[in-house]
């Protein structure tokens, strides 16, 4: 009997891995992956051609087969008009570093949006957003409060309060530019779309607050509302520091723990 016993424990677990296996690849039939629009050449684009609304086809790819510098379906119309900065061969995508802004900016700007520049320095992401990316506006700002008081006829005053949060979750960039100051580089430009409130929201913006980019995944749909995102001021960095005890810093820095009580003694000894 005892001889059977690990070949009835084999057969339970080759059963085992059969059926995980069958429900792996169920899992993966069932789930399909996300899938996106994008601008493909429809015929061969030969180099300096004006890009025309019959040269160009909807190609649906995975998401996350989706190149950074694709042109959503949904954007088709910045091609229109535009000239090839290379050949394009029938079925390959058409990138937004293949067409030439020989069009005007405003036949971009989508309807029910106003172009808007945003200064930037030259260091952080302004070096390396593209057009088509996609970016949320994050701002830094110092808000004045008014201190009420019960004596009507005590001097007004105010205290500041610092806090950051996001202006506007999710921007489309137009256009990248440099600010040139002879031979340096002082910092970039960048033309946005936005509707026209939110537009001028942007340009006060910029005058009281400081500004940062943060470049968003193409295609990525979450953390739209500026409400998900909350607020940073002094509170969240005090929130932080509940709980924590203070660290102290060892007498031999880089010896752990009880490490140091033994390493000190011995030295003592000697």
């Amino acid at each position: 009997m005892k001889n059977f016993i690990p070949l009835i424990l084999a057969v339970l677990l080759g059963l085992a891995a059969v059926l995980a296996v069958g429900r792996l690849l169920k899992a993966r039939r069932t789930s399909e992956e996300q899938t996106s629009s994008v601008v493909a050449a429809a015929r061969d684009i030969g180099m300096g051609s004006v890009i025309t609304s019959d040269s160009i086809m909807e190609k649906v790819i995975p998401l996350s087969a989706r190149p950074a510098q694709a042109i959503l379906w949904s954007r088709r119309e910045m091609t229109i008009g535009q000239k090839a900065m290379r050949p394009v061969q029938q079925g390959d995508y058409v990138l937004h570093a293949d067409i030439g802004m020989s069009r005007s900016m405003g036949d971009i700007v989508g309807e029910g949006e106003w172009a808007v520049t945003l200064s930037l320095p030259s260091a952080g992401l302004s070096r390396v957003i593209q057009p088509g990316d996609e970016v949320a506006i994050v701002g830094t700002f110092t808000i004045k409060t008014r201190v009420e008081s019960p004596d009507l006829s005590a001097e007004v005053k105010f205290i500041s309060k610092e806090a950051t949060l996001v202006l506007f979750p999710r921007v489309r960039v137009l256009d990248v530019g440099g600010q040139q100051a002879g031979n340096m580089q002082m910092g970039s430009e960048i033309i946005v779309a936005l509707p026209p409130r939110q537009a001028q929201v942007l340009i006060a913006a910029q005058r009281r607050a400081d500004l940062v980019l943060a470049l968003r995944r193409p295609g990525d749909e979450s953390t739209i509302s500026r409400a998900d995102a909350g607020m940073v001021d002094e509170e969240t960095f005090n929130d932080l520091l509940q709980g924590l005890d203070p660290v102290t810093m060892p007498d031999i820095p880089g010896i752990v723990g009880e490490t140091v009580k033994i390493k000190v003694k011995e030295v003592k000894e000697q």
